[in-house]
């Protein structure tokens, strides 16, 4: 009796040792002895199905294998029997968080062999990580045609992308395949404030959201001697005023040296003046124009009936007047006396002096309505320069019609015919912006490099050096610049606004309207502009003077001042500011 004593004390201290719950009694033979042996104790599982496994040792016959959750209902486990031992494995749902799990074997004399093991289950929480590398956040564009870059990544990957546009419908996107989680897309813009909102999903449904918001339309503008700029759907006018281009109205005709607010307009989501007249966007696809109209670029006659004669509309206006007979704008583009304008279904109108073809429409006569131009679909950019047009289509191309007589066409043939249809700039693609001035064209290509063409008096083609014959018929490369994003122009000068939102000037500076801090005949050679106005969101030339908006929504103007076209008081009348100066609104 001692020795049989003994020996079950002996058992009981090795079945201890081994760490099994075993229910023994003295004097009957050992219980049944489970061992799990996945998952171990406090083993953290980030999905709720966990595989149990293990093996049970019964010196009697098994009769049954449980397992309960937290003190739950019993379920049955089967076992994979070999001999007095067998072998098993069943999957678990657990609940969020730490779990109790209870195995019970039972043999045929009804000895019991227990075993807990505590799992805790903690759903993966980490959302992607979504970051929008570009557009910008507040940038102005001008391109109907927005490419948005973007990053996802998660600790877990990424399984599913998409994006909504001004909180639309989501639209799938590829998941990105490289390490850096890169993607990109392209979304077509409303007139005015966008937003578009990035969601990246991982395994779990975890998301991370990115929202970038942007502006599509011109926020800063200039024209001979006249000021404009955007803010909150309101219109403020600046400088001359002689043929009421301000839009004060008939009883306000002098010249403003601080901005005013044009009445009469809301809503506004884009503004462009050019020589002594003014256009605006608003966010129901009407345009508005105002100021000198001599030549019928504001667009303010009626439709001819047939059979029936009558004279061109040439009465100025002094306040913002509707265009009639166009619905559906989506930007506004005036030339030196033309209009263009561009509607949602990417065709084009135009209107005013036609002498070179400049209407598109196939004729050299000015219209006082809008004509459609002729053979352009898919449009994004329109623009007016002196007496020629230009627009950028959706595949990158750049159509140009009108005056030829400094190259204007960039077919590498200078011509002083008319050219009243539009035709492809050859050789020249990829492009994801363009700019004009009085006779020059600028294109900015995917790569950040810059093309340009048509006159170069001043070195606004900016090569470093003015071009053999002031001109250049066949696009060439701008110097040094393989950053560009967007490109402005007017006049006989030219700035590219670089990924990083800092500026690059070359061309006419003898009125610094470069931005350089100096003033100087030319200046072909392009250089880093004013740091004071970067991260620039929005830009409008005029002949001499320049007018930006910061990304901060802060207004600058610098170069010629000239009846208040600069705006503050403080600034000397009949000087050049080589620096930009801050203009306040009211």
């Amino acid at each position: 009796m001692k020795y049989r004593a003994c020996a079950l004390a002996l058992v009981a201290l090795w079945l201890s040792a081994c760490g099994s719950d075993v229910e023994t009694t003295p004097g009957i033979p050992a219980t049944p002895r489970i061992e799990v042996v996945s998952p171990t104790p406090g083993f953290t599982s980030e999905e709720p199905v966990v595989r149990l496994s293990g093996t049970v040792n019964a010196p009697g016959t098994l009769a049954s294998l449980t397992v309960t959750v937290n003190g739950g209902a019993a379920l049955p486990v089967e076992v994979t029997s070999v001999g007095s031992s067998g072998s098993f494995s069943v999957e678990l749902t657990l609940p969020e968080g730490d779990n109790t799990v209870r195995m019970e074997a039972v043999d045929q004399v009804g000895g019991k062999g227990t075993q807990k093991v505590t799992v805790r289950y903690a759903p993966e929480s980490e959302p992607p990580q979504v970051r929008v590398v570009s557009p910008d956040e507040g940038l102005a564009v001008s391109v109907r045609r927005v490419r948005v870059e973007a990053v996802a990544t998660d600790n877990k990957g990424v399984v599913s992308v998409s994006y909504s546009l001004n909180g639309g419908q989501e639209q799938s996107l590829a998941v990105p395949t490289d390490a850096a989680g890169t993607l990109a897309f392209e979304v077509t813009p409303k007139p005015g404030a966008n937003a578009v909102k990035l969601t990246a999903r991982d395994a779990r449904g975890n998301a991370g959201e990115a929202t970038v918001s942007f502006h599509f339309g011109g926020l800063g503008t200039a024209g001979g001697l006249h000021s404009g700029t955007l803010r909150d759907g309101r219109v403020y006018t600046w400088g001359r005023n002689n043929r009421g281009q301000l839009g004060l109205g008939a009883d306000v005709t002098a010249d403003q040296k601080q901005p005013q607010v044009v009445p009469g307009l809301e809503a506004v989501t884009s503004i462009a003046f050019n020589q002594n007249f003014a256009t605006a966007l608003t966010a129901d696809g009407s345009v508005w124009t105002w100021g000198e109209n001599s030549d019928s670029q504001l667009g303010q006659g009626a439709a001819p009936v047939e059979g029936e004669t009558r004279a061109l509309d040439i009465t100025p206006r002094y306040a913002a007047t509707r265009v009639p007979g166009i619905s559906g704008a989506v930007a506004v583009a005036p030339g030196f006396r033309h209009t263009l304008v561009l509607l949602e279904d990417g065709t084009v109108r135009a209107f005013g002096n036609n002498a070179n073809g400049q209407l598109g429409d196939g004729t050299v006569v000015a219209k006082d309505y809008p004509v459609v131009v002729r053979g352009l679909t898919d449009v994004v950019k329109v623009l007016g320069g002196s007496m020629h047009s230009a627009a950028l289509k959706r595949d990158g191309t750049v159509w140009v019609w009108g005056r030829n007589d400094y190259g204007n066409l960039g077919n590498g043939v200078a011509d002083g015919d008319s050219h009243p249809l539009p035709s492809q700039v050859p050789g020249v693609t990829d492009v994801v912006d363009i700019a004009n001035g009085r006779d020059h064209l600028l294109a900015v290509h995917t790569d950040g490099t810059v093309s340009a063409w048509g006159l170069d008096v001043s070195g606004q083609l900016g090569l470093g050096f003015i071009s053999p014959g002031t001109e250049s018929a066949t696009p060439v490369k701008v110097k040094n610049v393989t950053q560009a994003r967007a490109v402005f122009a007017n006049g006989n000068y030219s700035f590219a606004r670089l990924a990083d939102g800092s500026l690059m000037a070359w061309g006419q500076n003898f009125n610094g309207q470069l931005g350089l801090g100096v003033s100087e005949q030319t200046h072909p050679e392009p250089t880093a502009s004013s740091a004071q106005v970067a991260p620039l969101s929005s830009m409008g030339m005029g002949a001499t003077h320049v007018i930006a908006v910061r990304k901060d929504g802060s207004v600058f103007a610098w170069g010629w001042n000239l009846n208040g076209s600069l705006g503050p008081d403080a600034v000397i009348d009949r000087w050049s500011y080589t620096d930009p100066i801050p203009v306040t609104l009211p």
